[in-house]
This record gives C-alpha cells, sequence and structure tokens, in this order.
C-alpha cells in the first residue's frame, strides 16, 4: 500500500488591496519544493485576479483580452525554476504525436533566436538588471516568437499555463498588443504578483544560488529543466509558505492549522 504523505492545513487571513482574504491552504507537513505549491499557488493567483478583474469592470475598465489573441504570447515570459521543471513534465506526458510537434516548435524556435544571436542572451539572464531585462523583453518581441504552446492563437496547455501568464491582463484595446508600448498598453493592476514572489523565493533557496538564476524564459524552459533536475526539499512546506508570503509583501495570520 502506497504510503500518504502527511500534510498541514491552515486558514489564513490576509489583507490585499485593503480587502480581507480568507483562505484555507493545505501543504506537505514535511519536507516540500517548490514544485509541490505550485497547484496552491495557481489558486492564489487566479483568486488574486479574478478580484482585480471584478474591481476594474467595476470601474468600466473591462478586460479586453478574448480567445484567439495571442499578441501576448509572443512576449518574453519569465517563469520560476520549479515552472520549468513542471512545464518539462507537462510535455514528457503529451501522446505522440503532440509531443514532437511541441518539441519541434521550441526547436524551430531556438534556430531562429539563434540565427539573431538572442538565444545566448536568453540562456544567461542570471544577472540581468531590472532595466537589461526589460531591454531583452523588448528585442525578443520584435522577432515575432511565438509560444510553442501556443494553437490557433490560444493557448494550449492554458489549466497549466505559468503564474506570470494568467497574471498578465490588458483593459486597453486587444489590437495595441501588436505592437505594444507603455502609453499604449493599460495592464490589470493586481494586489500582488505571486509569481514574482515564487522567483524571490527559489532564488533565496542555495540550490538556486549554485546554479546562479533565478529565473528561466519560458522559450528554453525544456533544456534548462533537463540540465538542471529539480532540486531536493530545503524546508517543510509551512516553511516555503512562510517565506513566500515574505516574498508577497503580506503577513498572514493563521486561524487555526490541522494535521
Amino acid at each position: 500500500m502506497a504510503e500518504q504523505t502527511a500534510s498541514v492545513t491552515a486558514t489564513v487571513d490576509l489583507v490585499l488591496d485593503e480587502q480581507p482574504w480568507r483562505m484555507q491552504l493545505t501543504v506537505p507537513a514535511g519536507p516540500a519544493t517548490p514544485g509541490q505549491l505550485l497547484h496552491l499557488l495557481r489558486g492564489l493567483t487566479d483568486a488574486v485576479v479574478d478580484a482585480a478583474v471584478e474591481k476594474s469592470a467595476a470601474q468600466g475598465r473591462p478586460i479586453s483580452c478574448r480567445k484567439g489573441c495571442g499578441a501576448c504570447c509572443r512576449q518574453l515570459v519569465p517563469i520560476a525554476p520549479a515552472e520549468a521543471h513542471r512545464l518539462r513534465q507537462v510535455i514528457a506526458a503529451m501522446p505522440e504525436p503532440r509531443r514532437n510537434e511541441v518539441l519541434n516548435r521550441f526547436e524551430a524556435a531556438h534556430a531562429k533566436l539563434a540565427a539573431t544571436g538572442m538565444l545566448d542572451r536568453l540562456r544567461a539572464p542570471a544577472r540581468l538588471d531590472e532595466a537589461s531585462r526589460r531591454r531583452l523583453g523588448i528585442d525578443y518581441f520584435r522577432h515575432g516568437v511565438a509560444c510553442p504552446f501556443l494553437e490557433q492563437e490560444s493557448c494550449s496547455i492554458y489549466t497549466e499555463r505559468p503564474l506570470a501568464c494568467r497574471e498578465y491582463l490588458v483593459t486597453s484595446p486587444a489590437t495595441h498588443c501588436a505592437q505594444p508600448t507603455p502609453d499604449s498598453i493599460d495592464c490589470l493592476p493586481i494586489a500582488v504578483q505571486v509569481s514574482r514572489a515564487l522567483r524571490k523565493l527559489e532564488a533565496s533557496q542555495d540550490r538556486q544560488d549554485k546554479v546562479g538564476l533565478s529565473w528561466v524564459p519560458l522559450i528554453t524552459a525544456p533544456e534548462w529543466a533537463k540540465e538542471y533536475p529539480e532540486a531536493p526539499p530545503t524546508s517543510s512546506g509551512p516553511a516555503q509558505i512562510e517565506s513566500l508570503f515574505k516574498w508577497l509583501g503580506t503577513a498572514p495570520s493563521a486561524d487555526n492549522a490541522e494535521a
């Protein structure tokens, strides 16, 4: 009989965007990797974004993103190492011939980026400051490289999409996204960026310091995850969540916890 992994559940109270939030979190009681928390972080991200969408609509600024509008899927997407490993697992679980088709899209994208010198820059993002990363993102978008998971201008792994993709919505006209500028794009403001907190959490752990990387471009995720296997856990599930909320800049209070 398979051994059951012990978990702990707590009811957590937060204040986000001046609004009280109460949520129930269940995490491994013992050692846990950031990857084991992804399902929870996706739920938290979706809840934060849904609240922001509702607030924006009430203020007369509805979301303009629609199915079939994949302009943003040609942007440089920064993901956490844990998400890179998860995407590699998602690809590995795909049936043929789809798995091979997706891998071929990654290879075609790499060939196009290598021809322009972009691929080397994307493979060494470790010490880029904010300005350099912004420049990298602008240069990347100009090459028009579609996300390998994009099919008929829609995400083919929607339930598995990275946190950064979940957080990116606009209220400006969708037609502006084909040639985005700071003046033409109005991004949905959200109370907290869980994607950034996860990347900071992983960067703060010893394993990522050795690798020298706190984020991975989605376009290089499968090859990066193959080269750097997921590290063993460095702390418990509750400790990981506590650190994550620290990076979110919030101070949760746990009403109760049960095993």
